[in-house]
Formats: C-alpha cells, sequence, structure tokens
C-alpha cells in the first residue's frame, strides 16, 4: 500500500503541483546538453546531422533547420514526415549523399563554384549531355594534376542538372520577371510533339530589352499538354480553354501584370485563332484591347502549298522519285558524281521535298534544274542498261519539256513566297512593314495575269481578279524569263494542247495564289496599315506630317498601351510627335528602327513618344521564334535523352538562351546571383514527385 501511495504521490500532475510551489531559487533548472559528434555514427542521424552555429545547437542539412542539441529532440525529428519526404528526395548510394554533405559542410571556393557554373554552361550550349560531367571532371583533374581549383571541382551530373535548371536557368527567368513587370510585352505560342510524344504548349514573350535597347524575343516557358498528374487535363487535350490556362498561370505566379500584355501572336490553327473558344477569343475577353496578330509566316506557306496544289502532280512525283533513287546507295551517287564532273556541274546531291513545309519545294527545283543535263544522261544510262521502271519513268518525265517548263515556273514563282516569309522570320521589328510587303506581293501577283491598268487604277481590296474580261491572254502573261526562253522550242510551240493546258495551270496557280492571300490578310487594316508612321524616315519628315499631323488615330487603336482615359498623356504624346521633325538634325535615321526609337527615348523632351513607339513596336509578327525553340527542343531532346522531363528541358533551354546573350560559354561570366542559389536547396528546386524523377535529377540518356 505504502509503494501505491508513493507512485500516485508521485504522478506528473503531483510532481507540477509541488514543483509550483517551490520558490524560483528552489527549483532545479534543466542541463542544456553539448552536441556530441559521435552522433553522427549513429545509423539513425548519419545522413542528415551536422553541428549547428554553437554547441548547444544541431543541424539537419537536408531539411536546413536549426535543432536543440538533446537525442530526445533528434530523434523526434527523425520521425517527423517533413524530414522524411526530404530523405526520400536524395540520391539513393552513400557516395552521392555524402557528396552533397560535404557540399553543404565545406565552403567551396569562389574560384571552383565559377569553374562549375561555368562547366555546366559549356554543357548547355553545345547540348551536350549532363551525363558527360561524369568523366569531364575527373577528365580535367587527371589533365591538371597541378591545378587547384581543378582539383576541387565536384561536378557531377545531378549537380549539373541542378546549375543549369535551379541556378542559371532560374537567375535567367527572374531577371525577365523583372522586366516583363516594368515593360509592356507580346506572347507568342506554338505546340509541337517532341521525340518522347510529349506534347508541349511553347511561350516567347516580346518586349524592349533596356540593356541592348532593342525590342527581343525570349523564350518564356514550355508547358505540358498533357500530364499525368492531371486526368482532366488529359480528357480534354490540347483545347483553347487548357492552352489559356496554361498561358496565364505561366505569368500569375510569376506575378507579372497581365496589364503589360498588349499583344498575342500563333499560327492560324482553330484552337489558336478560332471566332469561339479559342485562345484568342479568350484574351480578347480577358485582355481588352489585345492585338491579335496571325503568324504571317504560316500563312504564305499555306498560301504557296494551296497554289501547288493546281500543278500536275508529276512534277511533285519527280522531285520524290529522283531524291529516293539516289538517297540509300553510296554507289549510285558515286556513279552520278561521273556524270557531274563530265558535265563541269558543281557535285551537289539531290534534296528531299517536304512533306509539310512546301516553301523547302524552291531549293529542291533549283536543284533538279541546275543538275538537269547530268539527271538525263544519268537516267538513260540507267535505263538501257538496267531497264528498270522505276529508271523508266524519270527518264520519261525528264526528256519531257513541258515538265521543265513548270519547273521552270516555280524556279520564278516560289521564290517570291520564300523571300516574304524570310523577311517576317526575321528576329528584327519588321512589323512596320508588314502592309508594305502584303501589297506588294499581292499587286505582283495580280499584274502577271491582269491588265495593268485595272490593277494599277484600282484599290486591292475591291479588284475582282476572277472576272476573265480582266485577264491578260495566255501568251502576254508573265511567268519569268525561262519560260519565255523555252517558249522559243518548236517542241514545245507545235505542242498546242499541251501549251494551253500548260497557261491554264499556271493561271490557276497565280488565281489560288491571290485567293489565298486576299483570304488570309486585310489590305486595309486599320492598325497594319498605320505603322508605317513609326518608321525612322517618316517619323522625322516634315513633309510627312502633311498627311499625318496627328498620331491620335494610332494611339486610339492600342488601348493597352495608352489608355484612352489618360488624355493628358496622350495630348502629350501627339505634342511630342508635332514637334518631331524639330530633332530631324540630331537624329542617325540609318539605325534599326527600335535602336532609332531608344536613342530618342533618352532625351527627356520626347520620352512619352518614344516610349509608346518602343511598346508598340513589341507587336509581334511571326511565331517563327518558338519554331526556332523545337528545333533546339528538337536537339537536345534526342532518341537516347528522351527521359529529360519538361521542367529540366525549361531550365535548359533557359540557360542556353542567357549565355548565348553573353556570346558564348567561353565569355560567360557566373553572377553573384548564381554563386548564392548554388548551395543544397537547389537540388529541392527540381521537382522529383514524379515517377520519373530519377530521369530529372540524374539525366538519363538511354531508353
Amino acid at each position: 500500500m505504502a509503494e501505491t501511495s508513493r507512485n500516485k504521490h508521485n504522478t506528473p500532475k503531483k510532481k507540477l503541483e509541488r514543483r509550483q510551489e517551490l520558490p524560483k531559487l528552489e527549483r532545479q533548472k534543466h542541463r542544456a546538453q553539448k552536441y556530441r559528434p559521435e552522433w553522427e555514427e549513429l545509423d539513425v542521424f548519419k545522413k542528415w546531422l551536422k553541428p549547428g552555429p554553437n554547441e548547444f545547437k544541431a543541424k539537419c542539412f537536408i531539411c536546413d533547420s536549426i535543432l536543440t542539441a538533446e537525442i530526445g529532440v533528434l530523434k523526434m525529428h527523425a520521425n517527423r514526415q517533413k524530414h522524411l519526404d526530404a530523405m526520400k528526395m536524395l540520391p539513393s548510394t552513400s557516395k552521392q549523399v555524402s557528396t552533397m554533405a560535404s557540399f553543404v559542410t565545406k565552403k567551396i571556393p569562389t574560384n571552383v563554384q565559377n569553374a562549375e557554373v561555368k562547366l555546366t554552361g559549356f554543357l548547355v550550349e553545345h547540348n551536350l549531355a549532363f551525363k558527360t560531367a561524369d568523366h569531364l571532371t575527373e577528365l580535367l583533374k587527371s589533365i591538371f594534376p597541378d591545378s587547384k581549383i581543378a582539383q576541387q571541382i565536384s561536378l557531377k551530373r545531378t549537380k549539373a542538372t541542378a546549375i543549369a535548371t535551379a541556378v542559371i536557368g532560374e537567375t535567367e527567368k527572374e531577371v525577365m520577371v523583372s522586366k516583363l513587370k516594368q515593360n509592356k510585352f507580346s506572347v507568342i505560342c506554338d505546340e509541337s510533339t517532341d521525340i518522347s510524344t510529349q506534347k508541349a504548349s511553347c511561350i516567347v514573350v516580346r518586349f524592349r530589352d533596356e540593356k541592348s535597347k532593342q525590342i527581343v524575343s525570349k523564350f518564356w516557358e514550355l508547358t505540358k499538354i498533357f500530364d499525368l498528374s492531371n486526368p482532366d487535363l488529359n480528357n480534354e487535350g490540347a483545347t483553347g480553354k487548357n492552352l489559356f490556362n496554361a498561358l496565364i498561370k505561366s505569368f500569375e505566379q510569376e506575378n507579372v501584370p497581365l496589364t503589360n500584355l498588349i499583344g498575342f501572336a500563333a499560327d492560324g490553327c482553330s484552337v489558336m485563332m478560332g471566332e469561339n473558344n479559342s485562345v484568342s477569343s479568350r484574351l480578347k475577353e480577358h485582355c481588352r484591347g489585345i492585338v491579335i496578330m496571325k503568324c504571317v509566316c504560316h500563312s504564305a506557306h499555306l498560301c504557296a502549298s494551296s497554289a501547288c496544289k493546281e500543278l500536275p502532280r508529276r512534277c511533285e512525283d519527280l522531285a520524290r522519285e529522283i531524291y529516293a533513287f539516289f538517297k540509300s546507295s553510296s554507289k549510285r551517287q558515286c556513279q552520278f558524281a561521273e556524270f557531274q564532273e563530265f558535265l563541269k556541274l558543281k557535285p551537289h546531291k539531290m534534296l528531299h521535298p517536304s512533306q509539310t513545309r512546301w516553301l523547302s519545294l524552291v531549293a529542291v527545283v533549283e536543284r533538279i534544274l541546275e543538275q538537269w543535263d547530268a539527271l538525263k544522261l544519268f537516267f538513260t544510262n540507267k535505263w538501257l542498261s538496267e531497264k528498270l521502271v522505276s529508271t523508266e519513268i524519270i527518264f520519261n518525265n525528264l526528256n519531257d519539256p513541258f515538265i521543265k517548263l513548270y519547273f521552270n515556273f516555280l524556279a520564278w514563282i516560289l521564290p517570291k513566297f520564300t523571300e516574304f516569309n524570310k523577311f517576317f522570320q526575321s528576329e528584327n521589328v519588321v512589323i512596320t512593314s508588314l502592309n508594305d510587303k502584303i501589297h506588294e506581293i499581292y499587286r505582283d501577283i495580280l499584274l502577271c495575269f491582269l491588265k495593268r491598268d485595272y490593277v494599277m487604277k484600282h484599290e486591292l481590296e475591291s479588284i475582282n481578279f476572277v472576272n476573265e474580261e480582266m485577264w491578260l491572254r495566255n501568251e502576254q502573261m508573265y511567268l519569268g524569263v525561262r519560260v519565255m526562253n523555252d517558249l522559243k522550242n518548236l517542241e514545245i510551240s507545235r505542242s498546242k494542247l499541251e501549251l494551253n493546258k500548260f497557261f491554264s495551270v499556271c493561271r490557276n496557280f497565280l488565281v489560288t495564289s491571290a485567293k489565298e492571300i486576299k483570304k488570309r490578310y486585310r489590305m486595309n487594316d486599320p492598325l497594319l496599315s498605320k505603322l508605317h508612321i513609326l518608321h525612322p524616315a517618316n517619323a522625322a519628315s516634315s513633309k510627312f506630317r502633311e498627311s499625318v499631323p496627328s498620331i491620335f488615330s494610332l494611339i486610339e487603336l492600342l488601348p493597352r498601351v495608352v489608355q484612352m482615359d489618360n488624355m493628358s498623356l496622350i495630348q502629350n504624346i501627339d505634342n511630342q510627335w508635332r514637334n518631331l521633325p524639330a530633332k530631324f538634325n540630331e537624329l542617325d535615321l540609318t539605325l534599326p528602327i527600335d535602336k532609332f526609337w531608344s536613342e530618342l527615348h533618352l532625351c527627356q523632351d520626347y520620352r512619352e513618344l518614344s516610349q509608346f513607339a518602343l511598346d508598340t513596336l513589341c507587336i509581334p509578327h511571326s511565331n517563327a521564334q518558338c519554331e526556332r525553340v523545337f528545333s533546339h527542343v528538337n536537339l537536345m531532346k534526342t532518341k537516347i535523352r528522351n527521359k529529360l522531363l519538361t521542367k529540366t528541358v525549361n531550365g535548359t533551354l533557359l540557360a542556353a538562351q542567357h549565355i548565348k546573350e553573353t556570346g558564348s560559354c567561353i565569355d560567360f561570366k557566373p553572377s553573384d546571383e548564381m554563386l548564392c542559389k548554388l548551395n543544397l536547396s537547389m537540388y529541392k528546386r527540381i521537382n522529383t514527385s514524379s515517377p520519373e524523377s530519377t530521369a530529372a535529377l540524374n539525366d538519363s540518356d538511354s531508353e
């Protein structure tokens, strides 16, 4: 009973009551435990424990937490869910763990950190697998045994991936975020499927870069369209709703104000540019007054491909059959080279006509015409010696004078589209020339088959090119000097039926081209027809003020650049426009248009006008930059690197973009911000929650 009474008396509640009855000075103080290094040898602690900032503290370098140096506290921390989740993110091998631990515990010299970041930049710029770092580091140590920097470098695939994504790439993204928060910008979008059949949407932003004094287009983000973690998204697919939500989310999560978004460009597919439930229709509702532009390069391609459908199929078949005959046989190529040498022609190979890019046909046509005589001799010899059906078909087509006539026509007409396309694939500011270039190519095509007086005396929008009364006669049509020269051939001139068919096909080609151009472009577009105002020669001309005394007509078309309720600002812009010719002698009109206005922006008297001009010039004209990004992805994500995660690709693209701005990996100098990010937390910022986490960290370069 006494024992029971004693135990009852010593319950925690009784002890607490007795302790409270004691004076403060009589209470027994808790003895602080000092950190004991032998704890690091225990299995439960050795993977994450290190000394804290003083002798009474410990640190978990996995969670980056400071703990009281008591065994109970440490065990409690080891069982917490946050710590357990962090431990799962560590690579499995003890070697990698010890490497990461030493990375944190040891202070790495700045010159070594610079070397590691620059080596990663080298891998990124040249699209080398991060797996290369495993041998590269050891190779450098063996080559330079007397170099202290080389001997201290600790860079393997995991660390290289983290540096590219969470250090260089993240720094580049932060710089862009700060610029987009301060400047008006436009968005360019496109979607594509890579080698691993992952469909992604590419987002590029176009804005004024104060450092370079230019309008630049920069990669912003690559978003997955189908995601294992989002079944609802997978069911809907690449709808306008999902693409729009991904676009808006990419800016909202970085706190970039959408009030700065003034323009949007994409190709003409319905999911992007449809009247209902598309990305553009949602942007019009969400961002009132936004400028929507269809990619002029895609439109030119569609115009050419539609017109080429009017040609006889034999023309395209001949190009494909010639390429197919040579592509897999080195013997045939060597035999053909002998005929080229005999005729003193350049030893060029035959080109492949693309299935999807009709504008690539012009290079194929030019190559076949260049090698026409050698091809005729070669296939004549092949047909006579081997009697193959394929060689007989090619032989007959090469000896048909009308087939060559069609090729000569294509060699004249297709460059009109390719030169237009090439001009607007530029990253420079060319949108001010878009309206004039469209008028130029449209008028040029009309003059080939319509009466000149009718074309020159009427507005292009009102011309009826299907009116046969205004058509030129067959012999009056202009189809290029090569065709004119070939028409002197007696064999051609005597075949009246074939000749009339040739003229009919060429006329249909020209009519279809004109129809497609008019369908895709507005000849009197209210905005495009006024952007030539901002050209330096016009802006600085007193004579030009006679036709455009005020810039208000352009301002009211761009409410997202200048709000219409801010009349005082609009008046200042207009006053500066009217007074600008007075500055004529001080301005260099030969400068590119964006640099011209950037130079003028330095002048306080024209600050508002130049700012308006620079914001307006951010409106995109094509989505060629997105195509370049996808080309970069194809170089990076190859058959043997198909497991790269989208987040890793994102960070690598941003890193490559940053290095390109500096010139090359040789000129690239890691900033202080990058060196500050070079710590253990960079591993945590790599998403490892998906089933493909191993690929994200280790950059698996094999299937």
